[in-house]
């Protein structure tokens, strides 16, 4: 098994490495999705499929192929373009009623009731045949049922509501963990929900922070989509005067690796099966221990990026890991430069991971364990990480 698994975290590994970064048009993304699934009709390897998804570097590839096949049924196109894209899905874990009919379209028919026959004579009194009202009548399998599920996102967490589809447009609310809102626009490509926020004409949700449930085929694409801003708002003024805070102004408190589960994997008996996440997830507090928006926080190694807390929830800033970040503080919600202390080691290696929270994140039971699941490589490049950094004043 152990085997199998260091396989299969190789091909996620290349494919981390390969991550393509130049967008695709729809037409370059639709063709890739096509022959992805294509490929995966043929050979049934998931695990292949899975890694050529994860070369395309496109937000949510498995919303994506449900869109294109849904697409395709509407469109009448040929069973040889949509069934691979159908296979491939359910083989994703995702679910689409439209797809499930369409891949299973024959229903069994529900046989007629039969006809009421008359008690004999002999039959005891206490038998009585039912009244004819009483009949069901058979449905046929054509007829639809009464209501349709509507399109909506849930929010597994707390979801930043925009007046665009994008993070540059303003927030202008927030879904809180568990609330649902009905979906009634979504961009061309799926990655963005238009969605009904107490009268608001444009509130827009990112794919990546809540889950689509019901039927999405019947979805239009938003054709009045305001233009992002053209500029940005000048920082407020620097104060004359800030106090001196005891060390840097912010302050690494804690790091902590996502578990199997959490990462997307899961087990079988003792095997562990690796998920597909690598991300760098930091929450910036106040003093006072609250989150902090509209801070700046800069991740190093390779590609350095930057992110301000609040773009991926309350407080919070995401990244995505290459072979592993370190990660500080850049800039203050005034815009100045602050100290910061660095966090470091978040690593997607498992061989640079201590012993003690691989054992932790529920990857291994003991140091013999360990040792083996790390000689094998297991899980590499696929790994989260949480960090927590506090202001000082």
């Amino acid at each position: 098994m152990f085997s199998i698994l260091l396989l299969v975290s190789l091909a996620l590994a290349s494919c981390a490495q390969t991550d393509r970064r130049t967008p695709l048009s729809p037409a370059e993304r639709d063709a890739s999705l096509q022959r992805i699934a294509a490929d995966y009709s043929r050979d049934a390897d998931l695990a292949k499929a899975q890694a050529s998804l994860d070369k395309l570097g496109l937000a949510n590839p498995t919303q994506l192929l449900v869109t294109l096949a849904e697409q395709g049924v509407n469109e009448g196109r040929p069973p040889a373009e949509i069934a691979p894209l159908a296979r491939l899905i359910a083989a994703l874990g995702a679910h689409s009623p439209r797809l499930i009919a369409y891949l299973a379209p024959t229903a069994t028919p529900v046989p007629p009731s039969p006809t009421p026959v008359p008690p004999s004579p002999t039959a005891p009194p206490t038998a009585t045949p039912l009244p004819p009202t009483a009949t069901p009548t058979a449905i046929p399998p054509t007829v639809a049922p009464t209501s349709t599920p509507r399109p909506r996102v849930v929010a597994d967490k707390e979801a930043n509501l925009r007046g665009g589809p994008g993070v540059n447009y303003p927030q202008i609310g927030q879904l809180r963990a568990g609330q649902e809102v009905s979906i009634i626009g979504r961009t061309a490509g799926s990655d963005w929900w238009q969605v009904a926020w107490e009268g608001a004409s444009q509130a827009w949700v990112a794919g990546t922070v809540v889950r689509v449930q019901g039927p999405i085929d019947t979805v239009p694409v938003a054709k009045e989509i305001p233009a992002p801003p053209t500029s940005t708002p000048a920082p407020p003024p620097k104060p004359t005067a800030l106090p001196t805070p005891v060390g840097p102004d912010f302050r690494f408190v804690s790091k902590r690796l996502w578990g199997v589960e959490e990462n997307g994997g899961f087990f079988d008996g003792p095997s562990v099966h690796c998920g597909e996440k690598r991300q760098l997830r930091v929450l910036v507090k106040d003093a006072a221990g609250n989150p902090l928006n509209g801070v700046t926080v800069k991740a190093v190694y390779g590609n350095q990026e930057e992110e301000v807390t609040g773009s991926k929830g309350s407080g919070v800033a995401e990244f995505i890991l290459g072979g592993g970040q370190d990660v500080f503080v850049v800039r203050d919600v005034d815009g100045r430069q602050p100290s910061s202390d660095y966090a470091r080691g978040m690593t997607t290696d498992p061989a640079a991971i201590p012993i003690d929270i691989l054992m932790g994140g529920g990857f291994c039971k003991n140091a013999d364990d360990c040792a083996r699941f790390v000689a094998q490589g297991a899980c590499r490049g696929h790994y989260s990480w949480d960090v927590v950094f506090q202001r000082g004043y």
